[in-house]
């Protein structure tokens, strides 16, 4: 039953590449004609230069990304439309070290990079993140860590810590993404797609030219729906659909050629009904307890559906479930360019809201439901003044305030079948509580161009914040328990960074930084547990080497990283039955000792004719704890020394290979084959205490075909997403579950999306 074959053997990784080589071979068959670069945002002749440049603002400024000294990966526009880019998981899939997982919901993902994750509650009031994520320089890590993406022009991935330009908590790294703005053109583009299990997607782009050098407008919105990959087979339960819609609107003013006033408002909602993971058959202690009499293990009833892997699409829900977000941001960003230097201003306000409500046992018996709301709210502004142009010395200074709030109501309630013998209806747990951060801080950093091959870069943030939580806590109607807590944080993170571009040689770079995520208060009282726990620090040394070779048809970027990683938070949720027989529900943050997170990470991109582009990515990773003797899992204390941390696999692997050609005068056809291997991994913290499958997975690889047909007015493209059908998985969550954790199988996708352009392009 418990079929752990989720590596494909040799055979089945040749005939995936054998596949891939045929379908490029065949479109190439016709002859040869000129290429265009993918992942360029010049518009230059390849067949001419090469490789285009990749411009990225990592430093907050445009520059070339082979001659910034940071670990970078960067998707254009054009790149995320033929890959079918909808959200940020898209794009980690061709990142060496970095994953994106799922927890039952769009709203509960999860992003590790080169082992660096956030270990706490996605379903906390407010919660520190172990990444920044920008969106036009404005932070939105508070509201979401998945939006739906939509006329986006390039997305870059920083990975390392990223204090000094972005600031609070970015830890493990950056996600920042640059939208396209309104220009003097006009413009419009229309596009829908449809794929399996009933997919549909429309989507409009306008760009309007109010005032002719003055002032122009950019609207952009889609609309997605679903029936989703997972069955209910229980008539009263409802099914997995869910609808999906986002929109944004930017002004642009330039009164003159020195001043530029950018204004977006964004707005995007979700409903997701039902979970969209199968049950494991494996129950943790108390559900095994309630449910079973049994301990912990492989003792779930199989509820008509039985068990993943012989089960990857059913679940038996007897109540009606959904998981639904709304998010909604106001930003603005003004630019000034002085003579010999810029000022930049970007402020904003987001709202978020989650709820989820429903089946909470996911299974035929009506043993639990729950009801829980989540409103987060964050206001922010940054004014940062930096030197133009190339100099001796380049500067950048700059201090940022805000402050984010949450509130949440998480209230769970004894269905008609309740193990515990409570009445229908009844309030089981309760949790009511708000949070308050305030923050600000200042930065800079320095670069001294010692030579004309020489730099030599230091930069840091002093940072500040107060964190303020009031709550309680019911079990069945009684008040269990009543905090109100403060505390301070405060710290300063270096960064150090030397650069080399001998001739014809590349760039070589040594950094040493420093990354820290503030510490907080908990939320329940527990014994053996601070009221407050630590702020994560960790450091970071890297080398790295970057370079464009013959003529710029081929680049390399390599880095070698070691990051000490000390007071790694944790989130600890267990459930107990306590004297007097109530369900009681605990959940804190504990701090582990200290973490390391090694590796390598090595970026291939070769033009070897001007039509045909191939490329890879392989990423090598040991992260584990170095001591962590005290890890609280499911209310067990196991020491975690020397296990993986969760969601860090060992080796990521990524291939792909690019044809294009044209068709006749002003068509163009492309065929791309892709690959992408993840070796085993953690899927939970809960392995540390069972050491089995589901937390424990096995490695996996996944094939993607594309091809299509694109003029300057029409794009047509067909795509199939996990062409051999691999069956796979790479989180495991848990609630009351009456059928066992839950886990998110893989699914096969066919699709084909269209689009046309109207106007200037």
């Amino acid at each position: 039953m418990m079929n752990l074959g989720h590596i494909r053997n040799l055979d089945r990784r040749k005939n995936a590449l054998v596949a891939a080589a045929s379908t490029i071979a065949l479109f190439a068959s016709a002859g040869a004609a000129h290429a265009q670069d993918a992942a360029s945002d010049a518009s230059a002749d390849t067949a001419s230069t090469g490789l285009g440049d990749i411009v990225v603002t990592a430093q907050r400024r445009t520059e070339s990304i082979n001659s910034v000294p940071i670990a970078i990966s960067a998707i254009d526009a054009e790149s995320i439309t033929e890959q079918n880019v909808t959200g940020i998981d898209d794009v980690f899939n061709d990142m060496p070290n970095v994953s994106f997982v799922s927890q039952g919901s769009r709203d509960r993902k999860e992003i590790s990079i080169r082992g660096i994750s956030n270990q706490l509650d996605a379903y906390r009031a407010s919660r520190q993140q172990a990444y920044a994520f920008y969106i036009d320089e404005y932070n939105v890590a508070v509201g979401t860590s998945n939006p739906e993406i939509l006329d986006i022009d390039r997305i870059e991935v920083l990975r390392g810590p990223q204090g000094t330009y972005f600031g609070r908590n970015s830890v493990g790294g950056a996600i920042n993404i640059t939208t396209k703005k309104p220009n003097d053109e006009w413009f419009a583009e229309v596009g829908g797609g449809y794929s399996s299990f009933d997919t549909r997607k429309v989507h409009g782009i306008i760009n309007v030219p109010v005032v002719e050098g003055l002032l122009a407008v950019r609207a952009s919105g889609e609309l997605r729906a679903t029936d989703g990959n997972i069955k209910n087979i229980n008539e009263i339960g409802g099914g997995s659909d869910g609808t999906f819609k986002t929109g944004r609107i930017t002004a642009r003013v330039t009164p003159n050629d020195r001043l530029t006033w950018d204004t977006t408002y964004s707005y995007s909602t979700g409903k997701q009904n039902g979970f969209v993971g199968v049950p494991s058959g494996f129950n943790t202690a108390t559900w095994a307890s309630l449910y079973y009499g049994e301990d912990a293990g492989f003792v779930a009833d199989e509820d008509g559906i039985g068990f993943y892997p012989e089960n990857d699409d059913e679940v038996n829900f007897n109540r009606a479930t959904s998981v639904g977000t709304e998010f909604e941001y106001v930003s603005s960003r003004l630019e000034y360019e002085f003579d010999d230097m810029t000022l930049t201003a970007v402020a904003g306000t987001l709202d978020n809201h989650i709820y989820n409500e429903g089946d909470v046992d996911g299974g035929s018996v009506d043993a639990f439901y729950e009801y829980r709301n989540i409103n987060r709210s964050s206001t922010s502004g940054e004014l940062r003044l930096q030197s133009n142009g190339p100099r001796a010395i380049e500067w950048s200074i700059g201090a940022n305030v805000g402050q984010d709030k949450g509130d949440l109501s998480a209230l769970t309630y004894n269905g008609t079948e309740n193990p515990i013998g409570m009445d229908a209806g009844s309030e089981i747990t309760a949790a009511i509580s708000n949070v308050t951060n305030d923050y600000w801080a200042v930065f800079g950093q320095a670069t001294w161009n010692a030579t004309d091959s020489l730099k030599l870069i230091v930069g840091g943030r002093y940072s500040w914040e107060k964190t303020h939580f009031e709550g309680i806590r019911r079990s069945a109607g009684v008040l269990t328990d009543t905090n109100d807590r403060s505390a301070t944080f405060d710290d300063f993170s270096p960064r150090f960074t030397v650069s080399y571009e001998p001739m014809d040689l590349g760039m070589f770079y040594a950094t040493v930084s420093k990354g820290f995520k503030a510490g907080g208060v908990q939320n329940t009282s527990l014994e053996n547990l601070d009221n407050q726990y630590k702020p994560e620090t960790l450091w970071n040394y890297e080398l790295g080497w970057k370079g464009d070779f013959f003529d710029r048809r081929l680049r390399v970027n390599a880095a070698a990283f070691y990051m000490d990683w000390k007071d790694v938070q944790q989130y600890i949720q267990f459930q107990y039955l306590d004297d007097d027989g109530l369900l009681r529900s605990a959940t804190a943050i504990s701090n582990a000792s200290s973490a390391t997170s090694k590796g390598v990470e090595l970026s291939v991109e070769g033009l070897v004719t001007d039509q045909l582009r191939i490329g890879g990515d392989v990423g090598y990773l040991d992260a584990k704890y170095d001591d962590y003797a005290n890890a609280l899992i499911d209310g067990t204390t196991v020491d975690a020394t020397g296990m993986r941390l969760v969601n860090s696999p060992k080796w990521s692997l990524n291939a792909h290979a690019e044809y294009r050609r044209d068709i006749k005068d002003g068509m163009e056809g492309f065929a791309r084959a892709e690959w992408m291997y993840r070796s085993g991994q953690l899927t939970s913290s809960y392995a540390y205490l069972y050491k089995t499958w589901p937390f424990i997975t096995k490695g996996y690889d996944v094939t993607n075909l594309r091809a299509g047909v694109s003029t300057d007015r029409w794009d047509l493209t067909v795509y199939v997403e996990n062409l051999f059908k691999a069956d796979y998985f790479n989180s495991s969550y848990e609630q009351a579950f009456y059928s066992g954790v839950q886990i998110e199988p893989s699914v096969r996708t066919f699709g084909v999306d269209v689009r046309f352009r109207f106007g200037a392009y």
